[in-house]
């Protein structure tokens, strides 16, 4: 989530805030996070911030929007298909979950409540169902919400019973559901 060179310098700025929020938010807690902590972290304006996002809730949307963009960036970096791709990305996604673990909580429970038209967590749902190769529709759609369902869950069950976040121990964990899933 680095700025890039052929980037306007607003999309820079816009990218910068988002990362350094993201940071913040996962070292103080949300809630304990102003726009101008934001703006002297990304060493941009205060109002620049405004700019961008209306609150905090617009800007968690467009972190966990911006996150599902550079997971769908990285699907088309790695080359798979079908299981083996769903793997690699819930693997990634995993990863992200374990470097974030409030943040992470917080991104998809405001994504999951929001009714926003191009929500991360449709884009999630998409790209796993694309990926599947079930004839039925009805199957797909259903194996669909129980590998991301079996992704949510296993991130509530860490934070609920207060788990160490390691990605390693999550990944063979949620490979175990996916296998099950897949069956």
């Amino acid at each position: 989530m680095q700025p890039g060179k052929n980037l306007s310098k607003k999309e820079k700025s816009r990218i910068k805030i988002l990362h350094a929020a993201k940071g913040l938010f996962e070292r103080y807690g949300i809630d304990d996070v102003t726009f101008t902590q934001i703006a002297q972290k990304a060493d941009v304006c205060r109002t620049t911030v405004f700019n961008h996002f209306a609150g905090t809730g617009e800007l968690l949307l467009a972190i966990f929007a911006q996150e599902t963009e550079d997971l769908k960036v990285y699907a088309e970096s790695t080359g798979f298909e079908g299981i083996p791709l769903i793997y690699a990305l819930f693997d990634r996604l995993i990863e992200d979950t374990a470097n974030y673990p409030t943040l992470s909580i917080r991104l998809i429970t405001n994504a999951i409540i929001s009714r926003e038209d191009e929500n991360p967590i449709s884009m999630i749902e998409e790209m796993v169902g694309q990926n599947l190769d079930s004839m039925d529709a009805a199957d797909t759609k259903q194996k669909v919400m129980l590998i991301t369902g079996a992704y949510y869950g296993l991130i509530n069950h860490y934070h609920i019973n207060k788990l160490k976040f390691e990605s390693e121990n999550m990944k063979t964990e949620f490979r175990q559901m996916m296998d099950g899933i897949l069956k």
